[in-house]
């Protein structure tokens, strides 16, 4: 794009034919996401020598340096996405000396602003959307007893919360459930709460911090890590609060491991782990798709497969 020509209509922007370089070098290195590229420049500043935490970049200001009509830009910046794009950073000297240059012609027409970023979500739709999934929570629950099945679904809603809103938030929502489920289920409701809070836990910094949420063998593996972490926590519970009268669903897979093991503990450690292996697969992926159909504001900055980051400023026009 020649920089002489406004590469948006109605923009004047003093730095447009240097952005326009900019949408080049992105368009031909594939497009990445302004998130892949945020990721991207960390880890250059890291291997640089800077602070783990000084170091990182958020998403919207990577988007900021590519919208056009800007009166100023950060050099400094503008090198990193350069060479995070694998050219030179030395090419952004060049576009400063160009943009020196050029002097455009004040338009009559002013500037269209773009839409405003998405904000974070509100309390209120925090708190709509933490009694919707400890609703589902305890419906999953009771349905499970009322058909005896060898599963639980006592954490989709866990799994949806730990994901969109964050581990410590779908860990108090797996405590909460737990006791709430005191009302149908008993005491013995409250040690479980420990499994729950787990299986929070693991999914929120799975796909937040570890990054296992990208693609759909990781997130594949995310869910087995929990349905592991899980039994881990459960099956010393089962053993101390039931000893060997399990649940009719348990009971069978349990005593027909337990043909082949001869061990109850691990014939019950084995059959607990496969049946929190499916349970946690069913509730993993029910949650990737709610939390795909959830609002922009609830999954804003979620680098997770099937999600799109919701669009902003110049991105929405594109």
């Amino acid at each position: 794009m020649p920089v002489e020509q406004d590469p948006v209509p109605g923009r004047s922007g003093r730095w447009d034919g240097l952005i326009a370089h900019l949408h080049e070098l992105r368009d031909g290195a594939g497009c990445p996401s302004y998130a892949a590229l945020a990721r991207l420049i960390t880890d250059q500043r890291i291997a640089d020598g800077q602070d783990v935490y000084g170091a990182r970049i958020a998403r919207s200001s990577v988007h900021d340096a590519f919208r056009y009509g800007r009166t100023r830009i950060n050099v400094d910046l503008t090198k990193e996405l350069v060479r995070a794009l694998g050219a030179d950073p030395a090419l952004v000297d060049r576009w400063v000396e160009e943009a020196t240059r050029v002097r455009r012609a004040p338009t009559a027409e002013a500037p269209t602003p773009g839409p405003a970023p998405v904000a974070g979500p509100g309390p209120g739709a925090v708190a709509l959307l933490l009694l919707g999934c400890l609703a589902l929570n305890l419906a999953g629950r009771e349905f499970v007893d009322f058909f005896e099945l060898p599963v639980y679904l006592d954490m989709v809603g866990t799994a949806i919360a730990a994901i969109a809103l964050g581990p410590w938030r779908g860990a108090a929502l797996g405590a909460t459930t737990n006791l709430v489920g005191v009302l149908g289920s008993g005491w013995v409701s409250v040690p479980f709460g420990l499994v729950n809070v787990v299986g929070a836990l693991v999914w929120g910094y799975g796909v937040r911090r570890w990054r296992l949420g990208r693609t759909l063998p990781r997130f594949f593996a995310l869910n087995v890590l929990a349905a592991l972490a899980c039994s881990v926590f459960a099956v010393p519970i089962i053993v101390a609060v039931f000893g060997h009268d399990l649940r009719t669903g348990h009971d069978v897979i349990t005593h027909l491991v337990d043909d082949s093991i001869d061990t109850f503990l691990l014939a019950l450690g084995f059959s607990n782990a496969l049946t929190s292996m499916a349970d946690k697969l069913i509730s993993g992926f029910v949650a990737l798709v709610v939390v795909s159909a959830l609002p922009a504001a609830l999954r804003r900055d979620l680098d997770l497969v099937a999600v799109s980051p919701p669009p902003t400023g110049e991105a929405a026009r594109a």
